[in-house]
């Protein structure tokens, strides 16, 4: 009888581990590997720049202006319907063309460049061992920059030249800013900048 308990209890245990063990939940699957992201970089971030970026934000700068004509002043602004929408196509251009400076994957310069301003600017492997450095830093001046042009767009919306020229200074500032971390550290504030008159 003894020896029937004993067994009756073991058949219990063992059934109460058998439904411990199906009433477990099954082990997680491992994650599938990330997608390769659909886009391809063609351009670097030098031909970016030069032709997105550059030719675009002049066109704000250069949008609202004084010249000198025959030693008088002019005053220089969009005029029409037509003008304004030019100079908001070129602010928008500008502010998209940053996402374009934070994809991934970008070059710098084209294959085989070398520096532009040799002991100003650094060469393109110098370049992208500091964005490599500090991708999050890299990405936070180009979100920057796409912030510096909210001013300029509004400005735009609402016909304010003044306002327009004014939301200058903090787009050159954005941008100096980047390129003196990035493309001439070394210069600091010695380094060349774009100065309202200028624009």
């Amino acid at each position: 009888m003894a020896c029937f308990r004993r067994y009756a209890t073991f058949a219990v245990v063992l059934g109460a581990m058998f439904l411990l063990v199906g009433c477990s939940k099954p082990a997680p699957e491992a994650p599938p590997p990330p997608a390769a992201p659909p886009y391809n970089p063609v351009a670097s971030i030098r031909e970016v720049m030069n032709s997105v970026i550059d030719p675009n934000v002049d066109v704000v700068w250069n949008s609202v202006k004084t010249v000198i004509d025959h030693g008088k002043p002019i005053e220089q602004a969009p005029k029409n319907d037509e003008e304004w929408a030019a100079v908001r196509h070129s602010a928008m251009t500008v502010a998209e063309g940053a996402n374009l400076l934070m994809m991934p994957g970008r070059a710098v310069a084209p294959q085989g460049a070398g520096s532009l301003s040799p002991g100003i600017e650094l060469a393109p492997d110098q370049v992208r061992a500091l964005i490599d450095k500090s991708p999050s830093g890299w990405n936070q001046f180009a979100r920057a920059l796409q912030d510096s042009l909210q001013p300029a767009l509004a400005a735009i919306d609402k016909k304010d030249a003044q306002a327009l020229f004014e939301s200058g200074d903090k787009i050159d500032e954005v941008c100096e800013s980047c390129h003196q971390v990035f493309w001439y550290p070394e210069q600091g504030a010695s380094a060349p900048a774009k100065s309202a008159a200028a624009r």
